[in-house]
């Protein structure tokens, strides 16, 4: 306590607002613990005993048109013991829901009749597959079928037939970028509304050979109220639950399936015709530019879960096209993977995922971007003209072997990617060719061992790249070979109310000296600062290497809270696999807060958090120093109010010159208040005061 009051009274003398500010946060989160009527004793507790559900093989054809109205449904049993998540965590919901499910020996159905007092106001909008932040009714189908408590498929649909798929892993993360392929109905009636789904088998990925007794999966089902913001959950969850695949109940009943067909290939030819302005001076512009390509993806459902894919010049015509982005900083833009290929599986490939509430820095370990990425190397001079040059690396060809075996998960990925040339004009008419990416392999491995019921869970992985330097200028600018490799580990316990995680990691790069010594110069470590004596830049060195460490002990819970330690040394180097922004620190992370998500007289929530974030470098100079605290609150008429004071303590910034000295950056002091009206309204409103000042002024 001490010295977080120091670095209050550190802080230049500010306006009187500050002080008023932050005594007005703290006297109106006082009294809105006063105002609550429930006390902590009477909350829900964390974890609640799961439900288990029964699913009847189908006597008949079913039909979906949303009706639920076959014979088939008549007999199977049906699932209504729904309690809310949120606003009334525990409570009976509002609206009672019905789940009955099915299966023959190709699908699982499953029927969901979600009853409403008042139909005329069930919301609906339509959007995109996938969407996001819609004013909308939802029902949330959950399938964990590996039965880890740790991943799941959910299959979301709205009134108005918008579906969303998303794959559930490591308990609490999500992949929105996942896709299946499978079928639903939706129907809006007086009683309410009603979903029937058909999810094949050979969407779901489950091991070979049935044990006694049937098969037993993880299963949820939830059902989300827009006028009332309400979540009602079949197996008993909240917000503050440690887990969430982890909280599911279970679908048993499932017998006699047959291990589905998981053979796919998928040739494809296609033709591409580009219409662009030009000049006819270029000698490579076209007017009509046209080109045609052939491929094939190849998918194989192995036994015991596992699953075989690859692909051979891989059409990525229908992926979603990359926003354009000025990006004037020193840095690498990060765009999400969109191409099918590398999303099958691609939760296997994560690695270094701790669970905490606060953390410094973001790095993905593997990042499948690199394959197929647009060529490294330009052409240009003052004599070059007209250039023609690629604008994405050919994927020869890709295979992948990913999938569940028992309690191990394991996943290898290896690529294999062209040489790339670029065609080019002199001014005195002089043409030629130059390569500008050389043919690459690609190698990822994971391998992951779970214990305790999911509770522990330990694993590794390698990555590693390897190029065919031929050419002179490419050796000079390219690593040769790029090589990662790590551990990593999860303990849980007190029912998942405690989670201790963490990983260690070392990286090696070669190449020649020329190529190691632009790794040494680039913006992720600048080894050239001149008031980095720590670090030894060597421009005759043809290898460098470096490590990472990671630890946190999270708390989850109405108390909450994590702290994290950190290190990424000044050699580590990760960017022709994975992606990295920055290296050399090492930084202390912390978060404890309170969250009350049961209504009170006046209050449908709040929450009151303070956290720090502390970064040195590995000489020992602060880069990062912040602490703050944030207090939010929800109204019963659904308003919502809140605010945030941070403090930042004096720091230096080793990249705003670019390779240059450090820069001292101030001490700040941050202030916001905020106000935004009901989100259900035609028209909304957001109030915000916000006031930063620092000692410059």
């Amino acid at each position: 306590m001490r010295s977080f009051a120091r670095l209050f009274l550190d802080v230049p003398s500010y306006p009187a607002t500050a002080a008023v500010a932050a005594a007005l946060l703290i006297a109106a989160f006082g009294a809105m613990a006063q105002a609550q009527t429930t006390s902590v004793s009477a909350r829900p507790a964390a974890h609640v005993a799961a439900h288990a559900a029964h699913a009847a093989r189908a006597t008949g054809p079913v039909h979906l048109d949303g009706l639920l109205d076959e014979a088939a449904w008549q007999g199977a049993p049906v699932m209504h013991e729904f309690t809310q998540s949120y606003p009334k965590a525990g409570a009976p919901p509002v609206d009672s829901t019905q789940v009955r499910v099915l299966y023959d020996d190709d699908a699982l159905y499953v029927g969901v009749r979600m009853f409403d007092s008042e139909p005329a106001k069930i919301a609906a909008q339509l959007a995109r597959r996938d969407a996001v932040g819609i004013y909308s009714d939802w029902v949330h189908l959950v399938i964990g079928t590996y039965h880890d408590r740790r991943t799941a498929f959910r299959f979301s649909v709205n009134p108005l037939g918008v579906r969303k798929d998303v794959l559930q892993y490591n308990d609490t993360n999500e992949d929105l970028n996942w896709d299946a392929v499978w079928e639903v109905a939706t129907k809006v009636d007086a009683l309410g509304w009603t979903a029937e789904y058909r999810i094949p088998f050979s969407q779901l990925r489950f091991p070979a050979g049935e044990p006694a007794g049937g098969r037993v999966w993880d299963f949820q089902v939830q059902r989300d109220i827009a006028r009332r913001q309400e979540r009602d959950s079949w197996s008993p969850w909240t917000q503050q639950s440690p887990g969430y695949v982890s909280s599911f109940g279970t679908l048993d009943g499932l017998s006699g399936i047959p291990t589905p067909e998981r053979l796919e290939v998928a040739p494809y030819t296609s033709a591409r015709l580009t219409r662009a302005p030009g000049t006819s001076a270029n000698p490579f512009f076209r007017s009509n530019d046209t080109r045609i390509a052939v491929g094939a993806d190849v998918r194989y459902g192995l036994p015991n879960g596992l699953a075989l894919t690859g692909t051979v010049n891989p059409d990525f015509g229908q992926v979603e096209v990359d926003p354009a982005v000025v990006n004037l900083s020193a840095f690498e833009t990060f765009f999400p993977e969109k191409r099918p290929f590398f999303l099958e599986g691609n939760d296997i490939f994560q690695f270094g995922n701790v669970r905490r509430h606060n953390d410094f820095g973001s790095e993905t370990y593997f990042y499948t971007r690199r394959v197929g990425r647009q060529p490294q190397r330009g052409i240009n001079g003052s004599n070059i003209t007209y250039v023609d040059a690629p604008d994405q690396t050919t994927i020869l060809g890709a295979g992948k072997l990913t999938g569940r075996v028992g309690p191990w998960t394991v996943g290898t990925l290896d690529a294999v990617t062209r040489e790339q040339s670029a065609r080019f004009q002199m001014a005195d008419g002089t043409r030629g060719t130059a390569p500008v990416e050389p043919l690459t392999n690609y190698f990822a491995g994971r391998v992951r061992r779970q214990f305790r019921e999911g509770n522990t869970v330990v694993g590794g992985m390698l990555t590693a790249t390897d190029r065919s330097l031929s050419d002179s200028v490419l050796a000079s600018t390219l690593r040769r070979g790029a090589y990662f490799g790590g551990a990593d580990f999860e303990h849980a316990w007190d029912k998942g109310s405690w989670i201790a995680s963490g990983f260690a990691a070392g990286s090696l790069v070669r190449g020649t000296p020329s190529a190691i010594a632009l790794t040494q110069h680039s913006s992720a470590r600048y080894f050239q600062r001149p008031d980095a004596p720590y670090v030894d830049l060597d421009t005759t060195r043809t290898s460098l290497s470096g490590y990472t460490a990671e630890a946190a002990i999270d708390h989850e819970g109405p108390f909450m809270g994590s702290l994290t330690v950190k290190a990424i040394s000044p050699g580590f180097e990760i960017n022709d696999a994975g992606f990295e922004s920055r290296a050399d620190y090492r930084a202390v992370s912390s978060l404890v807060g309170y969250g009350n998500q049961t209504p009170g007289a006046h209050l449908r929530n709040y929450g009151l958090f303070t956290y720090s974030n502390l970064a040195w470098n590995f000489g020992g100079v602060p880069i990062v120093g912040g602490h703050g605290v944030s207090a939010d609150a929800q109204f019963n008429n659904l308003w919502q109010t809140g605010g945030q004071l941070i403090v930042s303590t004096p720091t230096y910034d080793a990249r705003l010159t670019r390779g240059g000295p450090l820069v001292r950056i101030p001490n700040r002091l941050e202030q916001r208040l905020y106000v935004n009206t009901d989100s259900r309204w035609p028209v909304t409103a957001s109030y915000s005061l916000d006031h930063v000042r620092d000692r410059s002024g």
